[in-house]
C-alpha cells in the first residue's frame, strides 16, 4: 500500500471518527469506497515504511464500523466474512496504552455488536469464534474486557444452546471467573453480578467450584438487612441454581439447612407480601423465582433420606409454606377469564399442584374453593395445547430474567394437577366438586390424547418421563373413583372410550421392555373396570376383550418363579427379575389385579375357558407344587387360591384340569381349604 493510499484512508476515516455524519453521507462513503478498501486495510502485510501494520487494520476496522451503523451493511456478506479476522482483533496482544489499537478494539465491538444486532448475526457470530474470542477478552482482562462481556450476555440471551455447544471450555471459565469475583465481591457489583450470572449457567453441570462460591455469595447477600432491589436479583439467581442442580449446590451440614430454611422463608415473605394485598402490582418476574425456591423447600420437606432439613425446620418450613399458598390461592380467585392465558397465573398454579402433590389436608376449605376454577383453566389449556406449551416456555423464563430461558417446564396445566388430584377423589367433598365440574371427563380425553404420545408410529425414546408418570397418576385417579364412585364408571360414555383404549392397548404395552409398572396399571385399571362394564358389548368375548385378558394373565402370572437352593431339595417362590426391582410400586397393583380378575371371572362366562386355554391354572398348580410352601406368604396363598377357586366353580373343564395337575393335593398342602373342598366336588 502506497503513501497517497494511506493518506486517503486516514482522511476518509478522520471524516468516520467526525460522528457527526448523517445516514446519507455515510452511504455516500460507502458508494465511494465500498467493501475493496477497508478490505485491503484489514489484509495488507506491506505497511509503509515507519507505519505499523495494526495502523492500517484499525483504519480498515474504522470504515467497516462506519458501515456497519446500516443495519442493511451490517448483515452483508462481506462484512459477514470478516468475523473470524475481526474476532483475533479483541485477543491480539500489543501496547495497552497504543491509541489506534484502542481505537481498533472499539470499533471491532461495535461492528460485533452490530451484526449481532441483526436476524441471523448471532448464528454467523458463533460460527465464526467469536464466543471464544470474547471469553479470552474478558478474562484477560484488557482494554475493552466490559464490553466483551456485554456482547456475551447478548450472544448467550440469544442463543444459549448453540453458544455453549461451540465454546463451552471458554464459557465455563468465565464462569468461574464470575463466580469467584461474586464470592468476594464487597461492593454493589455483587448485586450487578446476581443479574449476570443466571445468563451463565451451563445447561449441562454446574462446576463444582462455581456452586460453592456462587453459595457463599448468595448466603452473605441474603444474610443482610437488604431493600428489595437488592434482594430480588438474588432470589432470581437462586432460583436459577435450583431449576439447573435442584439442591445439590446448598453445602449438607448446619450452614446448608440454615441457608436453605432462609431462602424459602424469604420466597414465601414475598410471595406473601405480592399477592396478598389486593391492588399492589405484583413483580411476576420476582414471585415466579420465588415459587421456584418454595418448590425446592416443598421436595426437601417431603424428603425422608439425605434430607438437607431438619425435622423441627422441616415442620417450621411447611407452617410457612401453607401461609404462602394460601396467598396464592387467595390470588388464583381473583383471576378472570381475560387473564387465564397469562404467564403468572401458569406458575401460581404450577407452585400450586406442587404444594397439592404433597399436602391436601391443610386448607381443604380454600382448595375446595378453588377446585372449580382449576378444572375450568385446566380444560382451557388442554383445548388449547399449543398456547399450554408456549406459556410454559414464557413462565420458564420468567422464572429467570427478562431475556434467558430456563429448564423446561411441563407442557400443560393439567398435568401439574394430577398428583394433587389423585389425593383429592380419594375424599368425598373435594371428589364431589371434581366430578360436579366435569373433571372425569376431561382426565379421560386427556388420558386419551397422552395414550396417541405412546401409541405404536410415536418414538417413544424422545418423550419425557413426565409423560408415562402422567399416564399412570391418570390411572391411580381412575382407580379412585372406580373405587368410590362406581356409579360414575357405570353411567359416563368416557369411560366406554377408556375401556376400549385399554383393551387394545394392554397386549402390546406387556411386551414393551421397562415399561411393566404402567402395564401394571393398564392391566388392573381395565380389570377393575371390566367388572364394573360386565355388561357390556365389547366385554362379550370379543377379540379385544380376549386379547386384553390374555395380556392381564401375562401380567399376573411371571410376577413370580422357582428358584432353587443350594443344599435343599425344594425350591423357593421368588420374584421374577422383571418384577423384582419394582415391586415395592407394583405390588398392590398386583394384588388389586388378582382381586379384580377373580371378580371378573364369573361375570364373564367365556373367560375361565379361555383362562384354561393359557395354562395359567395348570402352571401356577405346578409352579406351587415345585416350591416350599414356606416360602410362599399368605397374602400370596390368599390371592392365588381366590383366582383358582373362581376358575373352578366356573367351568367344569377348569375343575378336571386342576385335578389332574394334583390340585387337590396342592391345595391340601398349602391349606387352601376352599379351593381343596371346590375339587373334591363333582
Amino acid at each position: 500500500m502506497s503513501c497517497c493510499d494511506l493518506a486517503a484512508a486516514g482522511q476518509v476515516t478522520k471524516a468516520v471518527k467526525a460522528g457527526d455524519i448523517d445516514a446519507k453521507t455515510r452511504r455516500r462513503i460507502f458508494d465511494a469506497v465500498g467493501f475493496t478498501f477497508p478490505n485491503r486495510l484489514l489484509t495488507t502485510k506491506e505497511a509503509p515504511d515507519g507505519c505499523p501494520d495494526h495502523v492500517l487494520r484499525a483504519l480498515g476496522v474504522a470504515l467497516l464500523a462506519c458501515f456497519c451503523s446500516d443495519p442493511e451493511l451490517a448483515a452483508h456478506p462481506q462484512v459477514l466474512n470478516k468475523i473470524p479476522i475481526l474476532s483475533t482483533f479483541l485477543t491480539a496482544r500489543g501496547d495497552p496504552d497504543d491509541a489506534a489499537r484502542r481505537s481498533m478494539i472499539d470499533d471491532t465491538y461495535q461492528c460485533l455488536t452490530a451484526v449481532a444486532g441483526t436476524p441471523r448475526g448471532p448464528r454467523h457470530l458463533i460460527a465464526g469464534g467469536t464466543v471464544s474470542a470474547l471469553c479470552q477478552a474478558y478474562l484477560g482482562h484488557g482494554y475493552g474486557f466490559d464490553q466483551a462481556l456485554a456482547l456475551l450476555v447478548g450472544l448467550l440471551a440469544a442463543a444459549e444452546t448453540q453458544c455453549w455447544k461451540e465454546a463451552e471450555p471458554d464459557l465455563l471459565a468465565v464462569l468461574r471467573g464470575l463466580s469467584e469475583d461474586f464470592q468476594k465481591a464487597e461492593d454493589a457489583s455483587k448485586f450487578e453480578l446476581c443479574q449476570l450470572l443466571p445468563l451463565f449457567l451451563p445447561p449441562t453441570t454446574v462446576p463444582s467450584e462455581c456452586l460453592r462460591d456462587l453459595q457463599a455469595g448468595l448466603a452473605r447477600i441474603l444474610g443482610s438487612k437488604l431493600s428489595s432491589w437488592q434482594r430480588n436479583p438474588a432470589l432470581k439467581l437462586a432460583a436459577r441454581l435450583a431449576h439447573a442442580c435442584g439442591s445439590d449446590w446448598i453445602p449438607v451440614g448446619n450452614s446448608g439447612s440454615k441457608f436453605l430454611a432462609l431462602l424459602v422463608n424469604l420466597a414465601c415473605v414475598e410471595v406473601r407480601l405480592a399477592l396478598e394485598e389486593t391492588g399492589t402490582e405484583v413483580k411476576e418476574d420476582v414471585v415466579t423465582a420465588c415459587y421456584a425456591l418454595m418448590e425446592l423447600g416443598i421436595q426437601e420437606c417431603t424428603r425422608c433420606e439425605q434430607s438437607l432439613l431438619k425435622e423441627p425446620q422441616k415442620v417450621q418450613l411447611v407452617s410457612i409454606m401453607k401461609e404462602a399458598i394460601g396467598a396464592v390461592i387467595h390470588y388464583l380467585l381473583q383471576v378472570g377469564p381475560e387473564k387465564q392465558k397469562e404467564p403468572f397465573v401458569f406458575a401460581s398454579v404450577r407452585i400450586l399442584g406442587a404444594w397439592l402433590a404433597e399436602e391436601t389436608s391443610s386448607l381443604r376449605k380454600e382448595v375446595c374453593q378453588l377446585l372449580p376454577f382449576l378444572v375450568r383453566y385446566a380444560k382451557t389449556l388442554y383445548e388449547e395445547a399449543e398456547e399450554a406449551n408456549d406459556l410454559s416456555q414464557q413462565v420458564a423464563t420468567l422464572a429467570i430474567s427478562p431475556t434467558a430461558p430456563g429448564p423446561t417446564w411441563p407442557g400443560d396445566a393439567l398435568r401439574l394437577l394430577l398428583p394433587g388430584w389423585c389425593h383429592l377423589t380419594v375424599e368425598d367433598g373435594p371428589r364431589e366438586i371434581l366430578i360436579k365440574e366435569g373433571a372425569p371427563s376431561l382426565l379421560c380425553k386427556y388420558f386419551l390424547q397422552q395414550w396417541e404420545l405412546t401409541s405404536p408410529g410415536h418414538d417413544t425414546s424422545v418423550l419425557p418421563d413426565s409423560v408415562e408418570i402422567g399416564l399412570q397418576t391418570c390411572c391411580h385417579i381412575f382407580l379412585n373413583l372406580v373405587v368410590t364412585a362406581p356409579g360414575l364408571i357405570k353411567r359416563d360414555a368416557c369411560f366406554t372410550s377408556l375401556m376400549n383404549t385399554l383393551m387394545t392397548s394392554l397386549p402390546s404395552l406387556v411386551q414393551q421392555p421397562g415399561r411393566l409398572l404402567l402395564a401394571a396399571n393398564v392391566a388392573t385399571l381395565g380389570l377393575l373396570m371390566a367388572r364394573l362394564l360386565s355388561t357390556s358389548p365389547a366385554l362379550q368375548g370379543t377379540p379385544a376383550s380376549r386379547g386384553f385378558f390374555a395380556a392381564a394373565i401375562l401380567f399376573l402370572s411371571q410376577s413370580h418363579v422357582a428358584r432353587a437352593t443350594p443344599g435343599s431339595d425344594q425350591a423357593v417362590l421368588v420374584l421374577s427379575p422383571d418384577y423384582e426391582g419394582i415391586w415395592a410400586d407394583l405390588q398392590e397393583l398386583w394384588f388389586l389385579g388378582m382381586q379384580a380378575f377373580t371378580g371378573c371371572v364369573p361375570l364373564l362366562p367365556w373367560l375361565a375357558p379361555a383362562a384354561l386355554r393359557s395354562r395359567w391354572p395348570q402352571e401356577l398348580l405346578q409352579l406351587l407344587a415345585s416350591v416350599s410352601p414356606n416360602s410362599v406368604k399368605p397374602e400370596m396363598v390368599a390371592a392365588y387360591q381366590g383366582v383358582l377357586v373362581e376358575l373352578a366353580r366356573a367351568n367344569r373343564l377348569c375343575r378336571e384340569a386342576m385335578r389332574l395337575q394334583a390340585g387337590e393335593e396342592t391345595a391340601s398342602h398349602y391349606r387352601m381349604a376352599a379351593l381343596e373342598q371346590c375339587l373334591s366336588e363333582p
